[in-house]
């Protein structure tokens, strides 16, 4: 039921409770298996139910009981459009913070088999490729924190009949039977597609393999990679005639991970989207980056204007204190880089968006438009596949 070889490790390991079935359990086995010592609660209240106050206390006194840390987070998130997506994009955010304050190994996700095919279906009701269908890694990565989803091979059923073995309650939340929300939806038609044979179990089979499926074809994107692309300080840069000749999957596959590490979002973007930038010889914006031609080359680097101050894309190497801020270029900042053309390791284009220093109202340094003997800045090569 839980997946013990994901737990090993010297370090404690977070856990994330909602004081639903399949968190509570999954609190209970790491406990069993860990040792309370090892494990550290979280719960994440999103504020949009008063209720879920007292569910997060219920949880609180039950890692009480078992003599577990425990912290409550607090979002201030409103009900409207995309709340969903909203709610998961501030409760990883909150996590990955609350991860980095306790120095946790990683943190334990109590996503089952049952999340596994409610995906794989509203994937698919998206159209959604290889990638979007395959199920959910059991290890993955935010903001440089690791997650572990130990459940994967259990369902549901099997987790509340254990925690009533257990005599352990859980919370249940309104909101899983709301059907504005697409996921309740697809959870509310699972009775009929149990009777036409599609399972949760058999839709899961097929999202595994699918995720068999999408590692072959991330291989065959590297080998491409290796031969056709190549990262130049911070930009994915693509030989263009060479993206226009690969097999499509590949040419949108690489264009995606270029795109998604470059900008941040985990997301990738829309398929039609990706397609475009093959036959479109004109500067365009897509996720967060801006896609233009230089030479013979199709290049990926950040949108400046969607740079956020909490972005930490660089890495900056020397004397830095308390009062430097590191920003974006901006083209007011080519003042103090007039002989950028002499030195500068990108093009015009993208040096806006990479790092400047300042010292309160003083330019110190731009290490990539104007390097530096006491400054540099790096940055990993976007087209290197994370998971």
């Amino acid at each position: 039921m839980l997946n013990k070889a994901l737990l090993s490790g010297d370090r404690p390991l977070g856990v994330a409770v909602s004081g639903g079935s399949d968190s509570t359990a999954l609190l209970s086995l790491m406990a069993q298996a860990k040792g309370p010592d090892e494990i550290r609660a979280v719960t994440v209240d999103h504020g949009l139910r008063a209720a879920a106050k007292d569910e997060a206390g219920q949880v609180a006194q039950l890692c009480a009981s078992l003599k577990i840390s425990h912290e409550i987070l607090t979002l201030n998130l409103e009900d409207g459009a995309d709340l969903q997506a909203r709610a998961r994009a501030g409760r990883y955010s909150a996590l990955c913070d609350w991860a980095q304050r306790s120095g946790v190994a990683a943190v334990a996700l109590g996503h089952t088999k049952d999340d596994v095919a409610e995906t794989f279906l509203m994937r698919l009701a998206r159209g959604s490729g290889v990638d979007g269908l395959a199920a959910m890694p059991e290890i993955f990565e935010r903001h440089g924190v690791r997650f572990l989803r130990p459940l994967l091979g259990a369902d549901r059923f099997e987790l509340q009949t254990y925690l009533r073995a257990q005599s352990l309650s859980w919370s249940e939340d309104p909101s899983n039977k709301d059907p504005r929300f697409t996921r309740v939806q697809m959870r509310q038609a699972q009775p009929f597609l149990d009777d036409l044979g599609l399972t949760p179990q058999r839709l899961s089979q097929t999202a595994d393999w699918m995720r068999a499926a999408s590692e072959v074809l991330e291989m065959a994107a590297d080998t491409w990679i290796a031969q056709n692309a190549w990262g130049d300080h911070g930009d994915a840069v693509f030989n263009f005639k060479a993206l226009q000749m690969a097999p499509l999957e590949t040419a949108a596959r690489v264009l995606s991970r270029a795109l998604c590490n470059i900008s941040g979002n985990p997301y990738r973007p829309r398929f039609n989207a990706l397609i475009a930038l093959l036959s479109n010889s004109s500067a365009q914006t897509l996720h967060g980056c801006i896609a233009y031609h230089h030479g013979d080359t199709l290049r990926l680097t950040r949108e400046p204007n969607a740079i956020k101050e909490e972005e930490m894309r660089w890495q900056i190497t020397g004397p830095l204190t308390a009062t430097h801020v590191i920003k974006p270029l901006r083209e007011s900042d080519f003042t103090y880089v007039s002989d950028w053309r002499d030195t500068a390791l990108v093009p015009r284009r993208s040096l806006l968006g990479t790092p400047v220093i300042w010292q309160n109202e003083t330019f110190v340094a731009a290490p990539i438009a104007q390097p530096d003997p006491v400054w540099s800045a790096s940055t990993t090569n976007p087209l290197h596949f994370s998971k």
